[in-house]
């Protein structure tokens, strides 16, 4: 069966070669080009609003499919008068998820079949809404990012962002995606999902920044509670920080947190490299819940970009997590691994840009974890339609 899919994957990469696919506000541009996050995003951490170098990027460095609708596009402009701007990103998708059949064996038990049939969807993944005021320009700015979609409006980001702070620093208060590890757009990525960091979660605090030269780093002071009220005096700590030397960025990331008696930390590196039409990056992370008992997982994250012109992109992703890579039972005295217990996904794929602010993609996902878990077995194929500005 998963033979079958990969025959039909091929063909779908080969015709994509020639279709058009998504472009996403993603690192691999960052990374690509040698750009800090803040070069494009008035988030200094990436995501979200693009700035007025981001909404040029698309339309100079990179080059649209469709010529003629990019040429009428020059003229959109995001400013509302001349210190208030709106940004946009809306993503529609059709998902395809394949039929699952795998037999366990638990301990103790008898031979169990685990079983899912296929079924197709349409749906709306991301929906968000931006507005910038410049309270004092290039200085002082109000930031909202709400999520706009079927399933409700949500603040997702509300801060307030003074920069030119002395190191080419910058302090952002009030609601807040917290630093972490490379913020790619897929939260279903293993590292955003597991870890926590990712575009679903944020949480009440401060954050600041310093970006002199070719370093950047970045610190937040939370609540702790994705969000919620704080009943108590701890805080989580949680931080990322990176050099960039030419064609090659290093950094690492790390968290600290302290709630309903579990004491949790997340640490790893992450890396990337341009070496010529390809681009790389990969991210490992260590986390750590320590209470009555104690788990240790590891999740690791790779993946290479080969751009066949500026804006068409061709990728690979995988990634892993263990997530009994130490763990510790209630009055036991030593941490040890628990066998067969990973989980992985391999996604392969193609992106390129429509016109400056249009682009679609097709997405490929192959997954493997243990037979009880149809979710993480079930494999997928997405068609997506980005709009942005």
């Amino acid at each position: 069966m998963r033979e079958q899919r990969l025959a039909m994957l091929g063909l779908w990469i080969f015709a994509l070669v020639l279709l058009p696919s998504l472009l996403q506000a993603e690192p691999r541009f960052a990374f690509k080009d040698g750009y800090k996050c803040g070069t494009c995003h008035v988030n200094h951490t990436g995501g979200g609003k693009r700035n007025a170098f981001g909404l040029l990027y698309t339309q100079t460095e990179l080059q649209p499919l469709w010529s003629k609708a990019s040429a009428k596009a020059e003229s959109f402009s995001a400013q509302v008068g001349s210190s208030i701007s709106l940004g946009a990103d809306f993503m529609a998708v059709h998902e395809t998820f394949f039929s699952v059949e795998e037999e366990g064996h638990p301990a103790g038990e008898a031979r169990t079949t685990y079983a899912q049939d296929a079924q197709n969807s349409f749906g709306v993944r991301s929906g968000q809404l931006y507005l910038e005021a410049s309270l004092a320009p290039e200085v002082l700015s109000l930031y909202l990012d709400e999520i706009i979609t079927p399933a409700g409006a949500q603040s997702r980001e509300a801060f307030v962002l003074w920069q030119q702070l002395p190191l080419d620093g910058y302090l952002k208060f009030g609601r807040l995606l917290l630093p972490y590890g490379i913020r790619v757009w897929d939260d279903e990525a293993l590292i955003r999902q597991v870890t926590g960091f990712n575009f679903d979660n944020q949480d009440l605090g401060v954050e600041l920044g310093l970006e002199p030269g070719n370093t950047s780093f970045s610190m937040a002071i939370s609540n702790g509670t994705q969000g919620a009220g704080d009943d108590n005096q701890g805080k989580e700590l949680s931080s990322v920080g990176s050099v960039y030397l030419g064609n090659l960025v290093f950094g690492g990331s790390f968290s600290l947190n302290e709630a309903q008696g579990i004491k949790r930390i997340a640490a790893g590196p992450f890396a990337s490299a341009h070496l010529g039409p390809a681009t790389l990056m990969v991210e490992a992370d260590w986390l750590r819940d320590q209470g009555s008992a104690e788990q240790q997982q590891l999740i690791l994250y790779g993946s290479v970009d080969y751009w066949l012109r500026q804006g068409i992109d061709l990728q690979l992703r995988y990634d892993f997590l263990d997530p009994y890579y130490r763990y510790r039972a209630p009055g036991a005295t030593k941490a040890e691994k628990v066998e067969e217990d990973e989980r992985s996904r391999l996604s392969l794929g193609a992106d390129a840009l429509l016109t400056p602010f249009l682009s679609a993609s097709a997405h490929y996902h192959l997954q493997q974890s243990v037979p009880q878990d149809l979710r993480g077995n079930t494999d997928s194929f997405t068609l997506a339609l980005h709009a942005f500005f």
